[in-house]
């Protein structure tokens, strides 16, 4: 339990609402950033983020306030400076930062004081700093070096060789959530620490969130895309039936308001047994309530027998029956293309003579018509 004075607790309980109050889907960084560079009086102030590819690092994003750099100068400082995954980064290795650094609040002194030989953080024994690093003895020497050689050509570029430094290193277990750092020409004190080292876990909170948040947009998107390779219609529905995501078959299927799909699509999200070629999938997330994937099964076979009947309406060509099925089914060009063995220019053509055929403008339209006519 971290013991504040009442100045350092109006400015713990300042800083974490900025964190608490700000709206999910917005990044809180920048926002509080300054407010924190102003609250413990520091000059500068940056987070930054590391993806960890296989060869080397990259920065994922980077906020800063104080700096005469503009933001992207900042950006590209840092990612000019990322190394191979053979060594640690600066004090810390971004793949996994030692147990001793993950959510810790430590002082360093400046890059300038390091060069002559003084230890990293500020008034403590050798020991004592390996240990707060996770480094041996040996391991603080070697890497002392790197760093006065590494560290400091960033550090110049950014005008901070003279600045100490008060960082955190926001964690999830092992997993780096983000750097946050706050610099200046003199020394943090020790009731400065112990404020950051107070909001840490509010930072880790609302990155841990914020993260979460970047993660379900990269799955929503896999899962749109995986729904239009079904071939069918298919939709996600909440546990009370509403439709959360539809695919492009199955946005045909909604526009033609056909109570019968809409019925069935309540009954099975509340585990009502349904009969026809409707199946559901339950899709669990942690945090969500339950939502189903819905695929009408019987898509395929009433569009392949539905293609027939307008082949001959329509006077289609093989080869256009072949590209109309697929269109019905939300495929693109582009998959068609790779389906029929032929080229993406070949599939356009062949959409051109189908859209001339069905008497309709658009792709969308095409769709429509194929399902709606009797």
């Amino acid at each position: 339990m971290i013991r504040l004075n009442s100045e350092e607790q109006r400015i713990l309980a300042d800083l974490e609402a900025l964190l608490v109050e700000a709206e999910p889907g917005s990044e809180s960084l920048p926002t509080v950033l300054g407010a924190l560079r102003e609250s413990l009086k520091a000059e500068r102030a940056v987070a930054y983020g590391v993806d960890v590819g296989p060869d080397r690092y990259h920065i994922s994003y980077s906020h800063s306030s104080g700096f005469p750099q503009q933001p992207g100068g900042v950006f590209e400082a840092l990612e000019s400076f990322l190394s191979d995954r053979e060594s640690l980064w600066g004090w810390y290795d971004p793949a996994r930062p030692a147990p001793a650094q993950r959510n810790r609040a430590l002082h360093f002194r400046s890059l300038q004081e390091s060069e002559a030989r003084q230890m990293p953080l500020h008034d403590l024994p050798a020991y004592e700093v390996g240990r707060r690093l996770g480094l041996t003895e040996g391991e603080l020497e070697s890497q002392r070096e790197r760093v006065n050689v590494r560290s400091g050509a960033v550090f110049r570029q950014l005008g901070m060789e003279r600045m100490a430094f008060l960082r955190t290193l926001v964690c999830e277990g092992p997993a780096l959530l983000g750097w946050l750092g706050l610099m200046r020409e003199e020394p943090f004190t020790e009731r400065e620490q112990r404020v950051l080292q107070a909001l840490t876990p509010t930072l880790q909170r609302r990155l841990t969130m914020e993260t979460r948040l970047r993660e379900s947009g990269l799955m929503s998107t896999a899962l749109e895309v995986a729904m239009e390779a079904l071939g069918r219609a298919a939709w996600v529905v909440s546990g009370s039936g509403r439709v959360v995501h539809a695919n492009s078959a199955g946005r045909v299927w909604l526009e033609r308001g056909e109570p019968e799909l809409m019925e069935q699509l309540r009954r099975g999200a509340q585990g009502i047994p349904c009969s026809g070629p409707l199946t559901l999938t339950p899709l669990r997330t942690p945090g969500l309530p339950s939502h189903y994937l819905a695929i009408d099964s019987g898509t395929a076979s009433s569009a392949a027998a539905r293609v027939q009947a307008l082949a001959a309406r329509w006077s289609l060509t093989a080869r256009e029956s072949e590209v109309l099925t697929h269109i019905v089914q939300g495929e693109t060009n582009k998959s068609i293309a790779g389906r029929l063995g032929c080229a993406e220019r070949t599939v356009e053509v062949h959409v051109t003579h189908l859209l001339a055929k069905a008497h309709v403008e658009s792709r969308s339209a095409l769709i429509a018509r194929f399902f709606q006519t009797s």
